[in-house]
């Protein structure tokens, strides 16, 4: 029994992984050799002497890697059609091909299906051992983190986004990411990496809003010693960071009208030019962008290249605002209250039936993000080991009277700015003053927030 119930048995986090190698090939006397020499490595050895025994036997017992022959028996499907089908259904596991006959055309479609390795027969013992045990261990590491960075959620908003970003994530074309502050655009990217054929590598981030703008270009580009003023070495971009990998580049509406066209450019040649250089470097990352801004008024207003726009959104997802899946608190509250026991080594509690439908009441200005600040705070400051009504504090209270009565007589930029002011100040008030914590919660840089404070001129001196 899982120690933490809010999580299916099919994605537990905790869980030990699993090291089912599966063997399957059409002659006895390989099946039994390797079967020997793998076992003797401590893994959990299964064979199957054909496609449809392998295909049967992992409905019940799912594999961490499978090693494969290419060619079976006629009328069976052969080595690249079962990586593809290993692939689609268990997508952390990791195939390694044997073959005894030498066709690149076939070896090569099974390594661009996702094949990790490939082995010749008669097969080297030593090199067999090492291939396995490197599947093993990706495996395992793509097990781990893919439950951590898991998309939680059952409306049917949230499971068409899993359907949508695990279709996408194979793709090496560039994916936009769009929807309000806090609604998960960095986890979707985490998972559009996760389940691409990049992971073995590191996603590379990087956040417009928070980067000098006058080093931005610097910062995506990289740059030559002597290039400008402080730039005493020659240092290399995000884009070359993320060499083989994925870059995610988070709030591209607050791109720079003047480098736009630079990163459209980046995109249809794949290839860069350092500034003060004049060489240019071939690129090969997936590009994941993602804003908060509406972009398509942004073009339309001049603030942000048409032609970007519709480069980089050919394949967009859009999350949807937590009040509008606010059914994924059922999920969302007990795995975030669970999460912030845990780390910070608390009693495990839990909510009342009441708790939750007082959740399920507040609007969530500040969405997912917002509800994880509202929690951790019920569950520090309640010592009892269920939290009630009465627990639970939110940021933000204003009601659509309130709001207007306050509103009605100001112009469109007066009216955001009362309203920003206030909740400012009411996130300040709740939070003790506690800067980055109101930070967090509103979505912002801690530079950014002082900046608020003083055009509003609010005390946040303890």
């Amino acid at each position: 029994m899982s120690s933490f119930p809010w999580i299916s048995s099919d994605a537990n986090p905790l869980k030990v992984p699993m090291n089912i190698v599966y063997i399957v090939d059409d002659d006895e006397a390989i099946l039994s050799s390797l079967k020997s020499i793998l076992g003797k490595e401590g893994y959990d050895i299964e064979i199957a002497g054909s496609p449809g025994a392998f295909l049967q036997a992992i409905k019940q017992k799912p594999p961490a890697v499978a090693v494969l022959d290419i060619f079976f028996g006629q009328n069976q499907i052969d080595g690249e059609e079962l990586v593809k089908i290993v692939g689609e259904q268990y997508p952390n596991a990791q195939c390694i091909i044997i073959s005894g006959e030498s066709d690149i055309q076939k070896t090569l479609a099974c390594m661009r299906q996702g094949a990790l390795d490939f082995i010749e027969k008669p097969v080297g013992l030593a090199r067999l051992i090492t291939s396995v045990r490197n599947a093993i261990e990706l495996y395992n590491i793509k097990s781990t983190s893919r439950d951590k960075c898991r998309i939680l959620g059952n409306s049917t908003a949230t499971q068409e986004t899993i359907k949508r970003v695990k279709k996408l994530a194979g793709l090496n074309e560039s994916v936009l990411i769009t929807g309000e502050t806090g609604t998960g655009k960095e986890l979707i990217a985490e998972n559009l990496h996760l389940f691409s054929k990049r992971y073995s590598l590191p996603m590379v981030k990087v956040n417009c809003s928070a980067l000098n703008p006058q080093l931005l270009e610097s910062e995506l580009f990289g740059h030559l010693a002597g290039s400008f003023t402080g730039a005493h070495q020659t240092k290399k971009g995000f884009f070359e960071a993320a060499q083989g990998s994925t870059l995610f580049i988070d709030e591209i509406g607050d791109f720079p009208l003047n480098l736009q066209g630079k990163i459209l450019r980046t995109i249809q040649e794949k290839k860069i030019t350092p500034v003060g250089s004049t060489e240019e470097i071939p690129i090969d990352a997936r590009l994941v962008f993602a804003t908060h801004r509406n972009l398509k008024e942004m073009t339309q207003s001049g603030l942000f290249r048409e032609d970007l726009f519709f480069r980089i959104s050919t394949f967009a997802i859009e999350l949807p605002p937590l009040r509008d899946r606010i059914e994924d608190i059922d999920t969302l509250a007990p795995f975030f209250l669970n999460q912030f026991c845990v780390e910070n080594a608390l009693p495990l509690r839990e909510f009342s039936s009441d708790a939750i439908i007082k959740l399920k009441q507040y609007h969530y200005p500040g969405n997912i993000r917002e509800l994880a600040t509202i929690i951790k705070n019920a569950a520090f400051f309640n010592e009892a080991d269920r939290i009630i009504p009465e627990n639970i504090n939110f940021c933000s209270e204003f009601n659509n009277k309130e709001i207007w009565d306050k509103t009605k007589n100001l112009s469109l930029v007066e009216s955001k700015e009362r309203f920003e002011k206030e909740l400012i100040e009411r996130r300040m008030k709740i939070m003790g003053n506690d800067l980055a914590k109101v930070a967090e919660s509103l979505g912002m840089i801690k530079n950014n927030l002082y900046r608020k404070l003083n055009y509003y001129s609010i005390n946040y001196k303890n």
